[in-house]
Formats: C-alpha cells, sequence, structure tokens
C-alpha cells in the first residue's frame, strides 16, 4: 500500500534511514501492565494495520532516538527517512467526552485523520517503558517525585523540571544502552559450568 501524504494525495515513501543508540523494544506490543496496555490499544484504535506494522518495525529498529516524558505527554525524536528526525508527541486529551490518547508529528503523513508510524512506534516504545520502568509510570501519572532511571532523586537531574515546573523525565544515555543492549543467550552446559565453580557438580559434568 502506498502512504498517503499529509493533503490526501499520495507519494512513495522513502527507506527509513537507519540510526544508532535508539531505544529497542523486542517485542512491540507485548505487556501487561494497565498503562502499558491502554497505549497499546490507542495504537491500534488510531493506525491502520499496514501503518502499525511499519510501526512495530521501527520500534524494534531502534528508531527512537530521544524520548521525554512528563505528566500526560510522551515526547519523541524519530529517525524516519529524511535527514533530520521527526518530532512525535502522544498526549492525554478528552475527545467526545472521553479520555483518549491523541498523537502529533512533524512528517508529511501526520496525525491529523490516523497516526503515521512514528507515533505508533513511539506508543509502542512508551508502552514497554510503562511496563517496565515505574518512574516513567510516576511521570506519565503525574503522580511526582518520580526518580528517572539512573537518576539521584526525586526533582533531581533525572527527573527534570520544565518550563512550567513540573516533574518532568528524560532518558540518559546510560539508560539508552541499558534499553538497547541485546538479551544474553545462555546454554544449559555453560550455566552447569558457571554453577560447578561456586557448587561442585557430584557426578561432574562429563559424567554420563
Amino acid at each position: 500500500m502506498t502512504p498517503r501524504s499529509w493533503d490526501g494525495g499520495w507519494y512513495q515513501a522513502k527507506p527509513r534511514r537507519a540510526v544508532e543508540g535508539g531505544v529497542v523494544v523486542a517485542k512491540p506490543g507485548k505487556v501487561t501492565g494497565a498503562l502499558a496496555v491502554e497505549m497499546v490499544a490507542a495504537a491500534e484504535m488510531e493506525t491502520s494495520p499496514a501503518i502499525l506494522a511499519r510501526g512495530r518495525t521501527y520500534a524494534r529498529a531502534g528508531q527512537v532516538v530521544a524520548l521525554e516524558v512528563e505528566e500526560g505527554h510522551f515526547t519523541a525524536e524519530i529517525q524516519g527517512s529524511a535527514r533530520r528526525p521527526y518530532r512525535v508527541r502522544l498526549m492525554r486529551t478528552m475527545i467526545s467526552g472521553s479520555d483518549r490518547i491523541a498523537a502529533d508529528c512533524s512528517c508529511p503523513y501526520g496525525c491529523d485523520r490516523d497516526w503515521c508510524k512514528h507515533a505508533a512506534a513511539l506508543a509502542y516504545v512508551a508502552a514497554f517503558l510503562l511496563d517496565t520502568q515505574p518512574a516513567i509510570v510516576a511521570a506519565w501519572s503525574g503522580d511526582g517525585g518520580g526518580t528517572m532511571p539512573g537518576g539521584g532523586g526525586p526533582g533531581g537531574e533525572a527527573a527534570g523540571r520544565d518550563g512550567r515546573g513540573e516533574a518532568a523525565g528524560r532518558l540518559t544515555e546510560e539508560d539508552l544502552a541499558a534499553l538497547r543492549r541485546p538479551v544474553q543467550v545462555l546454554e544449559a552446559a555453560a550455566l552447569l559450568e558457571a554453577a560447578e565453580e561456586i557448587v561442585p557438580h557430584p557426578w561432574g559434568l562429563e559424567a554420563g
């Protein structure tokens, strides 16, 4: 399917630019927490299936290169096909009397009718963080006093403050490095060998 431009026309999407240092989500959408599930549900409701699939690809590829969170807002820079990253926002808002999550993106597709792949990618990253980082939950929910991963304490450098004096959070380079670190897969024999260095196996690894 050829993507739609912001004015309702059609254009051929360019390949995304590879980027290093972004937040990598190995399994986008695989979350259990209530806020995380809500975020994924919003993306699925507001995004077409084809665009949603591209958003998952962006989340897996680590295209989210900067992210900030404050009460009711996620803001990120996401590297797409353009030379400069697109600016993307997810925010809580009231739509037709209901509490909803809205999106905004600086890309040509935009989010006026439905969400673009960049907004979907941010939703998957936000859901992952809401499911794994209590400080992100605190910042998004507006509980206050939350320490961002790697930060020094409530209201400190990692928690940050925005222009209105409200608590805000930013992922540090250390946090991003931890998020993009691949999961280490160990063989059973290697685990047994490491354990035997502490407690010798009664029969030895070579037995049988």
